[in-house]
């Protein structure tokens, strides 16, 4: 009985023991939690504690970087990295050369909580984005990813509370953790890689997403394996060439699928534009009519043609763009204006118009792509047009 007694005596010394630590606990637990945070919030906190700090060296601004203009960049082989941004948020397109030096990296937390961010253009000059590059930017509505970056860091996007749709370029490769975690009006997402490898829950928590991407593709193994709705595209694509012809400069060459033509921040009007799809794998063709000083809207023109006027100094105001043809209902046309006093407008779709009319407002830049239909929009689409 007295063996009896000292075992119960001792389990109640452990029970006791056991209670009075428990409060620590949940006193830590509360202290390590946003008291504005909900439980699935949290989650994503730990989440993003756990792989979004891998020990890495931050890139940061240091005594070796170097200032110019809006930027902070640091020198790397073969061209230069940007450490941190200063400029005043907005729609914001990152140059492919500063100082000469051709940019080939955004990196680790460059514009980590820039809540005045509304809109990135990515040159075709950057390879990779390092983690949390755009950490935290609620006000993120339109990424346009450029036609060379190969990798997305851990956290990339993270927090990018207004971004709805985004498109990854074939040329992404790989795609780190929680890159796009806490984005919670993301719906749609494209990717135009069959072979691009994810690196855990990129989504985190948000519910929504539809993964549009190639059957057999890592994109569609990788919404099966999380339970993500996902859409099959159709094989073929439709590459978009298109030039411009600028105020004191003339016919510029051609770019593509979403290359910016024309300038930014140069006070130039576009004059002309010539469009032109590779339709050797698909029946299409591209028409388009613009919008022209002293003149109004031209009649529509198509493949190559001259819409706009050359010589006669008169600046392009608007533009329509659309598809035409057998498989017209396979893809989606989208297009954008950079326009004096605007900047750079919401992207307009399948014939809408894009610019101003009736204001007097030169157009400066364009860009054109050409995607599946239904897939993710480039960015915003909510005011690509204004007129009086």
């Amino acid at each position: 009985m007295i063996r009896i007694g000292k075992q119960v005596f001792s389990w109640l010394i452990i029970l006791s023991i056991g209670i009075s630590l428990l409060p620590m606990a949940v006193i830590a637990e509360g202290q390590n939690q946003d008291p504005g945070m909900s439980q699935k919030q949290t989650i994503e906190v730990i989440d993003e504690s756990q792989n979004l700090d891998l020990g890495e060296d931050l890139s940061e601004i240091s005594t070796d970087s170097i200032h110019s203009g809006d930027y902070w960049y640091d020198i790397i082989a073969g061209g230069i990295r940007i450490v941190s941004y200063a400029g005043s948020g907005g729609n914001v397109d990152i140059p492919a050369t500063i100082d000469g030096k051709t940019v080939l990296e955004i990196g680790n937390d460059a514009f980590n909580g820039r809540t005045s961010l509304t809109g990135i253009n990515l040159p075709n000059s950057v390879k990779s984005l390092g983690m949390r590059s755009f950490y935290n930017c609620p006000n993120l509505d339109s990424v346009f990813l450029g036609n060379g970056l190969v990798t997305i860091g851990n956290g990339s996007f993270w927090g990018a509370k207004s971004l709805t749709s985004i498109i990854i370029p074939h040329t992404v490769t790989a795609i780190g953790y929680a890159a796009f975690t806490n984005c919670p009006a993301q719906k749609k997402i494209s990717f135009f890689n069959n072979a691009t490898s994810f690196d855990g829950q990129i989504f985190g928590l948000v519910p929504e997403v539809t993964i549009f991407g190639y059957p057999g593709s890592t994109a569609d193994s990788y919404a099966y394996a999380n339970l993500r709705p996902f859409v099959s595209l159709p094989s073929s694509y439709v590459d978009v060439y298109y030039s411009t012809h600028v105020q004191n400069v003339g016919w510029q060459i051609s770019k593509k699928n979403g290359t910016i033509s024309g300038t930014v921040g140069q006070g130039l009007r576009l004059e002309g534009i010539k469009i032109l799809v590779d339709n050797s794998e698909v029946n299409v063709v591209i028409q388009y009519q613009t919008h022209v000083q002293n003149i109004g809207w031209q009649p529509m023109v198509s493949n190559g043609a001259i819409s706009g006027t050359t010589g006669l100094g008169l600046r392009l105001e608007g533009i329509k763009i659309e598809l035409d043809g057998v498989d017209v209902g396979k893809y989606d046309l989208y297009y954008r204006v950079h326009a004096q006093n605007f900047g750079w407008m919401d992207w307009a779709k399948n014939g809408a118009s894009a610019g101003t009319e009736g204001k007097g407002l030169r157009l400066e830049g364009i860009q054109i792509i050409v995607v599946p239909i239904d897939s993710a929009a480039p960015g915003a689409t909510a005011v690509p047009f204004v007129s009086s």
